[in-house]
């Protein structure tokens, strides 16, 4: 079934057909053995792919992720994706008219649900980011971070499938294996979030070839930003933005900024204003078509997003004060309350666990999960905890356990 619009499969089947034909020799993707992949070779893999259902589920590492994405585009069926821990979720309804992409995250409501995306939405984040930021001109993207969620997936693969620039792809995200993938090259960027940046920075990591730091998925201290500078003379450029409207602001600068609040300038084309919660509304040509569940008071579609994040502006400029949703982020990574709470539920044989989330000592970290439970704090011992946490994923893990009797 074809759901994106003809127009849309026009202009991205033109786009790739001219990236093929002007660079079809040269590599589209560089892999951690020294091998690389073409754009022509790229284009005969993902037109041989056999697409099966209404949907094209895209799972896995970075040279899977590149060819289901292509093939999905060139064909016009929806492309899902999916990180490799989890299970696809089904769209509570069809994707509306015009659907490319299908994310699913939690997001800062917290809640889990999928987010639906036209060719010209996904093109208009892309290259609002490729122009902004020079990538044209900023050699090989590192694919470091999972390219299933927004921030990888728009600053690599998607800019070689819609800008022709070439994804270095580092297997883990550690100091040797991102050591390997960027030797080769003359020039990269690299986008990273806070507590690998702290990893990288605290580590072996050279970055002589790196021609742009960016840093998303939670705030960017002003320490880790001055230690970059002061040992590393790497300058880290914070990028704020969302699953839902994509790319928001940025800080351009080549200096320390002064405030770690500071979310930088809005990109061009992008229109914020706050509501009377302090809330960031986003107006932009890469907001999404909308969830496939609408919560009470939430407004996504038709150009416009309302966050959850409580944000100053002056002007263009913009300073993050904090996050109003219930969503935990934990290392970048949005994790939703309620997932985590049935989980433990279903594990522990207990009617009612509370989670949150706490500010961390670790300002890398962002936030800790909290969970409360009504036993004495006595019975929540180490017999508990590892029966409680047998359904979770590591970072799904909470770091305090309160007992409410």
């Amino acid at each position: 079934m074809v759901y994106a619009s003809p127009q849309g499969l026009q202009m991205f089947g033109e786009r790739w057909d001219r990236i093929v034909a002007e660079r079809g020799a040269q590599a589209a993707l560089y892999l951690a053995d020294g091998r690389a992949t073409t754009f022509r070779e790229l284009d005969a893999e993902a037109r041989a792919v056999k697409l099966t259902g209404e949907y094209v589920q895209v799972q896995g590492e970075v040279p899977q992720i590149l060819r289901l994405l292509l093939a999905g585009f060139l064909r016009g069926a929806p492309v899902q994706m999916v990180e490799k821990d989890r299970a696809r979720r089904i769209p509570a309804h069809l994707p509306p008219a015009g659907t490319a992409l299908i994310k699913q995250a939690v997001g800062g409501s917290g809640v889990r649900r999928c987010q639906f995306f036209t060719v010209d939405q996904i093109a208009a984040d892309v290259d609002r980011l490729h122009a902004a930021l020079d990538l044209g001109a900023r050699g090989a993207g590192v694919a470091a971070i999972s390219c299933a969620h927004s921030f990888g997936l728009t600053m690599t693969v998607l800019q070689t499938l819609f800008n022709g620039v070439p994804t270095c792809f580092a297997p883990q995200p550690f100091a040797q294996p991102l050591m390997d993938a960027m030797k080769p090259h003359a020039r990269v960027y690299l986008p990273g979030v806070p507590a690998l940046w702290k990893s990288w920075l605290m580590g072996d990591v050279r970055f002589d070839n790196v021609s742009l730091a960016i840093s998303a998925g939670s705030p960017l201290t002003l320490d880790l930003e001055r230690m970059a500078l002061e040992h590393h003379g790497l300058k880290i450029h914070n990028l704020y933005g969302t699953s839902e409207c994509g790319a928001v602001s940025w800080d351009e600068t080549l200096d320390l900024r002064e405030d770690g609040r500071d979310l930088g300038n809005l990109l061009p084309g992008v229109q914020a204003q706050t509501d009377v919660e302090g809330r960031l509304i986003v107006t932009s040509s890469s907001v999404g078509l909308g969830y496939d569940e609408l919560l009470p008071q939430e407004q996504y579609g038709d150009g416009v997003f309302t966050t959850s994040d409580q944000i100053e502006q002056q002007g263009n400029r913009l300073w993050f004060q904090q996050c109003a949703g219930a969503g935990i982020n934990v290392a970048g990574r949005k994790l939703s309350p309620a997932e985590i709470a049935e989980k433990i539920m279903r594990a522990s044989h207990l009617e009612k666990v509370t989670i949150y989330g706490a500010r961390s000592r670790d300002p890398e970290r962002c936030q800790d999960i909290v969970a409360e439970f009504d036993l004495p704090q006595a019975e929540i011992n180490a017999a508990f905890k590892i029966t409680a946490c047998s359904l979770l994923a590591p970072w799904e893990v909470p770091r305090k356990w309160i007992g409410r009797l």
